[in-house]
């Protein structure tokens, strides 16, 4: 797939794209988000931008790129954490 934008030349360089890896920088801004939001897997991620395990870790902790649990993953813990607490 080939992806074309349009950006204002402020945009790009505010967004680190005015540089010659623009098309690299985008495609790992993209995945980054893509992690970010829980659409990928760290694995997936990592296998899109040909990283291993320990770079992968590096590069999304060097971004803040780390996952939140969801409201239901807190509840399933809380419920866990409750039943070993009771017995």
């Amino acid at each position: 797939m080939t992806l074309t934008l349009e950006l204002p030349d402020a945009w790009k360089r505010l967004l680190g794209l005015d540089m010659g890896d623009a098309a690299a920088r985008a495609r790992q801004m993209l995945i980054t988000e893509s992690y970010r939001e829980g659409r990928l897997s760290r694995g997936q991620a990592a296998e899109m931008l040909g990283l291993g395990f320990h770079e992968a870790e590096a590069f999304f902790k060097h971004r803040g790129a780390e996952q939140q649990p969801t409201w239901e993953e807190l509840e399933a813990s809380g419920e866990k954490l409750r039943a070993v607490l009771q017995s």
